[in-house]
Parts: structure tokens; sequence; C-alpha cells
């Protein structure tokens, strides 16, 4: 009777852990979890389940969906995560082809997340490659279109790309969808336009080593144009002390001077040849 009564015991402990196990679920950190009622009259709870276990029977069922950031690549390369390519390519303004790898970084936002299920009713990864997919490829052809091949290459490459997360962010809002972070990570245009680009940047570059030559140029006459300025007025500054010493002496210059330095240069010798004359000396 005992073993019966234990045997009995050990199998409604038994059917209370598998019970237990099969109707509590459990949300890890970091996820929120969405209750679906399958029965007559159900629907989906508009208020997400938190962290912790949670229970579930045959009338309902949770799903889970992450809250921390994700991020959705699509690339040519199958090094980036995917077998396949999944780069997209869009047209030009002048109707170029566009291939590009993209990236987005988005979170969903917690009490939106039981939206996200009753209108997409799939899990994230299927969004992204469907409905997030489609979004850029829209917001990419609406932005690119306005520029030229060459400009999304270069210098309008940026400004596409900030215009393009502005679509985004708006756009994904609306269903809960969080955008961070865009990022154009290549971009891929025809083999000519390539070469366009190269070409023109060939000429700018040479076109700017020619203008530095000139300026060089420029700068080495106007050295040289200074140095002769310079060596002028020196001139002119020397001529003009010479002059002015000069005319200093010749008004210092007296008779009376002129006789006394005659004197003092005199060595009292008589010339030795005075054709018969006798030299004058005025001693005044």
């Amino acid at each position: 009777m005992k073993a019966k009564l234990l045997l009995a015991t050990a199998a409604v402990l038994g059917a209370t852990v598998l019970l237990l196990v099969t109707c509590l679920t459990n949300i890890d950190p970091g996820h929120v979890g969405v209750r679906i009622n399958k029965c007559a009259g159900g629907g989906v709870d508009e208020v997400p389940l938190g962290i912790g276990y949670h229970w579930q029977g045959p009338c309902t069922d949770i799903t889970k969906y992450p809250t921390y950031q994700q991020t959705l690549v699509l690339a040519r390369a199958a090094s980036e995560g995917s077998a396949v390519d999944e780069s997209i390519t869009v047209t030009s303004s002048e109707g170029l082809p566009i291939n590009v790898d993209v990236s987005m970084s988005f979170v969903l936002e917690e009490s939106r997340v039981p939206h996200i299920y009753k209108k997409f009713r799939r899990d994230l990864d299927h969004i992204q490659l469907s409905f997030m997919r489609q979004t850029i490829r829209e917001a990419l052809q609406e932005t690119f279109a306005k520029y030229t091949a060459q400009q999304l290459y270069s210098d309008k490459r940026e400004t596409a790309r900030a215009e393009v997360q502005g679509l985004l962010t708006r756009r994904f809002a609306d269903d809960g969808f969080n955008v961070t972070q865009f990022t154009l990570n290549e971009t891929r245009v025809p083999e000519a336009v390539t070469q366009a680009i190269n070409a023109k940047v060939a000429m700018v570059q040479e076109a700017q080593r020619a203008e530095q030559e000139v300026r060089k140029t420029e700068a080495l006459a106007r050295q040289k144009i200074t140095e002769a300025q310079g060596e002028a007025q020196a001139a002119k500054l020397r001529a003009d002390a010479e002059a002015y010493a000069n005319e200093r002496v010749a008004k210092s210059l007296t008779p009376a001077l002129v006789d006394y330095m005659k004197v003092t240069k005199w060595d009292g010798k008589l010339p030795q040849v005075s054709g018969g004359a006798t030299p004058l000396l005025n001693l005044k």
C-alpha cells in the first residue's frame, strides 16, 4: 500500500514538474515577450512581458523579441555574414546603376513590441530581411535619384547617407524601430564613371601642382625685387651719407685752415727745382 502511495506521489510530482517546465517561459534580460491568446475572443496583449518566468498554456503562446541594439548588414561579400549577395542596387539621377553595401543599427521600442508582432506576425530576423530591406531600398532610391553617379561616389556620398538615415529614422519610428546609425559601407559605380572620376582627380592634382609652381615662381620674383629694392635703398643711403660728409668737409675748409694744413704737412725742405724762383710761404 505504501509502495503504491509513493509511486502515485512520484507520478504526481513528475507530472507537476513537467507541467511547470511546459507552462513556464523565461524572458531573459535584453528581451521582452508578447503574449498571444489563441482561444476564442483572444488576441495580442498590449502590454509586453518583462524579465522573468511567465505562464503559458494551451490557449496562450509567448513570443520573445530582443530589445538590445541590432545591426542589419546588407552586403555583397560572404564575409559579411550571408552566403548570398544581399547588396542593394538603385539608380542615379542619370539612370546609372549604383550598387551599395549598407548597414543599419536599431533598437526596438519595448512598448511597441506587441504592435510589431501584430503587424508582421514573424520573428525579427524575417522582419529584417523583408520589411526592413525593402524600406532601405526605397529610401536609397528616393535619395540617390537626386544625384549623379559621380557625386554619389565622391563629394555627395556623405550628404546622401545622411538623407537616407533621416528617411529611415522617420519611417521605422512609426512601427517601433529606433534607428541609431545608417552606414554606406561601399559604393560601386560603373567602370566608366570610375575612370572619369580618376581622370578628373588627376587633372585637379596636376592643376594644383602647376598652381604651386606659379606661386613659387611669384614668391621668388617678389624676393628678388625686394632684395634689389633693398640694395638700391642701401646704395642711396651710402651716397647720401657720402654727399653729406663731403658737404660738411667743404663747408669746414676755410683759407686759414688750408694754409695751416699745408704748413703741418710741409717737411721743411724747399723744392730742388724752382726755376730760379723762391717759393713764398704765407705764414700768417
